[in-house]
C-alpha cells in the first residue's frame, strides 16, 4: 500500500506530471541500458564497493547515484532505488538500515519521508526502512539536490561496514573468484538487528 502525497495538486497538473515522470524515466532507463553495456564489455569486473552493494555503479539511475553510494559509505545498506509507483510518481531508496528519530525529523523537514515495513506494505518486515519524496518537477538536477541534501542529513554509522542482502548471490555471478561476502553480511544484519531490538528468526 503506497504512502498518499504529502500535498493534493489539480488532476490536470497532476497527469501531466506523472506524463513528464514516465517519459523522463524512460529516458534515464535506456541511457542507463547504454552505460551498463559498455561497461560489461569493458569492464565486468565489480569494484569492492559494487559488490558490497550487489549493483554496478551503471545500474544506479544517475539522479540518485552519488547519494546511494554516500548512504553505503555511511554505513547504510541500500537494496534498490529509482523512479517508483505505478505511475513512476515518487522517488525512493529501499533497504535494510535504519534511521533515528531526530534524523527523521530532519529529513521530514525537507520533504523526504521515511517509511518503515507496515507503512511499505510489508509488517513482518521489520528490518526494512524507504526513503521517499515526490517531486514537483521532471527535472533529475533538482531531484539530484533534494538526494544529495537528504543524505548529507544521516549521521555516519558505526561498526560493520554496510552491505546488501544479495551481496553473496552477486559476487558468485560477478567476481566467484573474490572471498565470500557472507561472514560480513552476517555481522552487518546483527548490528541491524540490534540496532531495532529484533531477534534473528
Amino acid at each position: 500500500m503506497e504512502n498518499p502525497k504529502p500535498e493534493s495538486v489539480s488532476e490536470t497538473a497532476e497527469t501531466e506530471l506523472q506524463r513528464r515522470l514516465t517519459e523522463l524515466r524512460g529516458a534515464v532507463h535506456t541511457r542507463m541500458e547504454e552505460e551498463m553495456n559498455k561497461r560489461l564489455r569493458e569492464d565486468s569486473k565489480p569494484s569492492e564497493e559494487e559488490l558490497r552493494m550487489a549493483a554496478f555503479k551503471e545500474n544506479l539511475e544517475p539522479q540518485m547515484r552519488d547519494a546511494v553510494l554516500e548512504m553505503n559509505r555511511k554505513g547504510y545498506g541500500t537494496t534498490s532505488s529509482g523512479f517508483y509507483g505505478s505511475r513512476n510518481d515518487f522517488q525512493a531508496i529501499d533497504g535494510y538500515f535504519t534511521v533515528d528519530e531526530e534524523t527523521k525529523r530532519k529529513l521530514e523537514a525537507i520533504g523526504v519521508q521515511v517509511l518503515r515495513g507496515p507503512e511499505l506494505g510489508v509488517p513482518l518486515n521489520k528490518l526494512i526502512t524507504q526513503l521517499r519524496f515526490y517531486p514537483d518537477v521532471a527535472d533529475l538536477g533538482k531531484m539530484k539536490e533534494k538526494w544529495d541534501a537528504a543524505v548529507a542529513l544521516l549521521p555516519q554509522k558505526e561498526g560493520p561496514a554496510a552491505i546488501c542482502d544479495r551481496a553473496e548471490e552477486f559476487r558468485q555471478e560477478y567476481d566467484p573468484r573474490h572471498p565470500s561476502l557472507e561472514a560480513e553480511r552476517e555481522a552487518y544484519f546483527k548490528r541491524l538487528r540490534e540496532e531495532l531490538g529484533v531477534e534473528k528468526e
